[in-house]
């Protein structure tokens, strides 16, 4: 049944996104055609050939700032309006009578979300290598992965995405808690999750600060020594805020579906 809920699911949100993806990348595709700096008049043409293409390559280059702002906006606003609507919304009443566990309703949010997420950020590079005509990019990539390897070790190039999705799921299942518990509120429901994000937001901010002061007295050549650390010294130093990530997530996960199933409101 998740299954299903995933393919719904994304059959929901891909109409938002879709366009824009496209759009974002047709935009690159003009911008790299249609350069303002590269523009230099011939000999013997007029000056309004080139003050018309260099209106219309700045028109075309905010056009395109407008599409990459507005693609990384829409994945959290739609985040946010998928899980409300969907769940907590007059939606709710249908979705919840489905024979699906609460757990897998929240899950399957999650994975659309981190799914778009992640692809509005490829998306948004590709479209910044096209308009930045980078040349020999992949030259340019294994070397940056070489660097990745010296400083983190053979598994470097792993473990980056790997958290990078780590820090999706944590933000993403903390503005569901902040939504869940806003709702506990008889009114203003969307000002009080705005408000239970903040508290939540600040909470895990001294969690993080308490465990930043703790390793600086336990492990303290991290942050005094003049040598550059090792892979196993910077893979331990990532591992600690790793571990307290999943730990959070997991809470405000269980959270969630704490109050979604057994303190669920729709009136």
């Amino acid at each position: 049944m998740l299954a299903k809920l995933l393919k719904y699911e994304v059959k929901a949100t891909a109409r938002f996104f879709l366009p824009l993806y496209v759009a974002l990348i047709a935009f690159s595709l003009i911008n790299r055609l249609l350069n303002p700096f590269e523009a230099v008049a011939s000999p013997g043409s007029p000056n309004i050939d080139l003050n018309l293409q260099v209106i219309i390559s700045i028109i075309s280059m905010m056009a395109y700032f407008a599409l990459m702002v507005g693609t990384l906006v829409m994945t959290v606003i739609v985040m946010i309006q998928r899980f409300y609507r969907n769940l907590l919304g007059d939606e709710g009443y249908l979705m919840f009578t489905l024979p699906v566990k609460t757990w897998q309703h929240i899950t399957s949010k999650l994975l659309v979300a981190m799914l778009w997420a992640v692809l509005s950020f490829l998306i948004t590079a590709v479209s910044i290598l096209i308009t930045a005509n980078v040349q020999h990019l992949g030259d340019k990539l294994r070397e940056l992965v070489d660097l990745v390897r010296t400083y983190l070790g053979p598994a470097g190039p792993f473990i980056i995405p790997a958290y990078i999705f780590l820090i999706i799921a944590f933000y993403t299942v903390m503005v569901y808690a902040a939504i869940a518990l806003g709702h506990l509120f008889d009114r203003h429901r969307l000002a009080a999750s705005f408000g239970m994000f903040c508290v939540l937001y600040f909470v895990y901010q001294i969690i993080s600060a308490a465990f930043i002061f703790l390793l600086s007295t336990t492990i303290p050549d991290f942050f005094t020594a003049s040598r550059m650390p090792t892979p196993h010294e910077l893979n331990t130093l990532l591992a600690g805020p790793a571990i307290i990530s999943i730990v959070l997530t997991a809470v405000n996960f269980t959270l969630t579906n704490i109050i979604l199933q057994t303190r669920l409101n729709l009136e």
